[in-house]
């Protein structure tokens, strides 16, 4: 088949979104499948042969535009000739190029005429409202609900990361159990960034001193900045024990709130907020941790401590619904909403060297079969099974009026 892969970013800057769909992207170049795919991404607006194999037809430079499928195919349809005022862009490109199935990377996609494979990875704005960014700004409650209610049901395969994300999108669109598909979601190969690294000294670059922690993370509420500062203060006031906490990741506008109970803490010598850092520098920083402290109320599925287990940093994590699924053993879980549980959880790997190097151990086995490749090898059996019923009719199709 002709498979559409839309591809769409919103900044060079989002985080755990773009590590995601730019690692698969790179698998999907190099995957072997009887299928031709086809990526679609519009940043420059130039289409660019890339010959890796009969199959690979165009690819579009991946960069940074707007998050819906509509703006991700935008420039390049235009260079084609091919918008009208009454047929969207994606649809146009889907005709022009002649695709059989088209693969969403991201959420939040509108269906199309074609069948259609449907990414997941979390319906928190049904499971938490209550936060801003799901609600009220940015991507709103109205616009993610009429996006997930319009693409879901009508999607011939939706793909998640875990049991606990598919019967949640069972429970709120009515999804039959048998068009999802659980696939965990992978980790990015981290060893070629640190081979670029191995000279470079974070914590002299970044003028880090002492033990840390680490939470790579945006400045979303969800983030849960402020009751890991909380935590970071008991531990110092009721364990006597002063840990560095390194702050990673771009302000999406909790950043001042942030920066402010920091203040308020009196913490200003123990955190450090980095902003957004190179990638080969992030790996740095795990591998330097006393541990990655991941404290967001959202999940299941989350990149950072995938992220953590490939490069032996031992994790602590929000005990959140499929985290013990995601996670397994390799991680010690904490209630988010409780600073002293979180300070427990630190507590536990800071002060125990053994379990320290068992999480470890755990973690290194169990993304070990978790790339990106692993992951585009999955969809492609699902691409095979859609295959066998995407035959029964052409492309050009359309029903014989009575």
């Amino acid at each position: 088949m002709r498979v559409g892969v839309v591809v769409g970013f919103s900044s060079s800057m989002e985080g755990g979104g773009l590590t995601f769909v730019a690692s698969l992207v790179d698998a999907i170049l190099s995957c072997s499948s009887a299928h031709t795919f086809i990526v679609f991404d519009s940043q420059l607006g130039e289409s660019q042969e890339r010959s890796r194999e009969s199959r690979w037809e165009k690819f579009l430079q991946l960069a940074s535009t707007g998050f819906g499928a509509r703006r991700v195919v935008g420039s390049a349809t235009r260079r084609m000739g091919l918008l009208s005022p009454d047929v969207s862009p994606l649809t146009k490109f889907i005709r022009a190029s002649r695709i059989d199935v088209v693969w969403f990377l991201r959420p939040g996609n509108p269906p199309v005429s074609v069948p259609y494979i449907a990414t997941v990875w979390d319906l928190q704005h049904r499971l938490q409202p209550f936060f801003p960014e799901v609600s009220s700004t940015g991507w709103t409650w109205g616009d993610r609900e009429r996006a997930y209610r319009s693409c879901l049901p009508r999607a011939s395969r939706i793909i998640t990361g875990t049991q606990a994300g598919k019967d949640n999108i069972i429970d709120f669109y009515g999804v039959s159990p048998e068009n999802i598909i659980v696939i965990p979601m992978p980790v990015a190969d981290p060893t070629l960034a640190l081979h670029d690294n191995l000279d470079v000294d974070v914590r002299v670059k970044y003028g880090i001193k002492g033990d840390f922690l680490l939470y790579p993370a945006q400045f979303w509420p969800h983030k849960n900045h402020v009751n890991l500062l909380l935590a970071l203060d008991e531990l110092r006031r009721k364990a006597n024990v002063q840990l560095g906490l390194v702050l990673t990741g771009s302000d999406k506008g909790n950043l001042d709130h942030v920066s402010k109970t920091v203040m308020a803490l009196g913490l200003s010598s123990q955190v450090h907020t980095l902003g957004f850092v190179p990638k080969a520098d992030l790996y740095g920083l795990y591998r330097e941790a006393v541990a990655l402290t991941f404290a967001s109320f959202f999940g299941p599925d989350n990149i950072p401590p995938l992220e953590a287990f490939a490069l032996d940093c031992p994790v602590v994590a929000s005990r959140v619904a499929g985290a013990e699924e995601q996670l397994g053993d390799a991680a010690v879980l904490f209630d988010p909403a409780d600073p002293a549980d979180i300070a427990r959880a630190i507590l536990t790997i800071q002060g125990d060297p053994e379990l320290r190097a068992e999480l470890i151990q755990r973690g290194r086995e169990r993304v070990s079969t978790r790339s990106a490749r692993a992951y585009v090898s999955q969809i492609c059996q699902v691409l095979d099974d859609l295959a066998r019923i995407r035959r029964c009719w052409g492309q050009d199709y359309a029903e014989v009026p009575l």
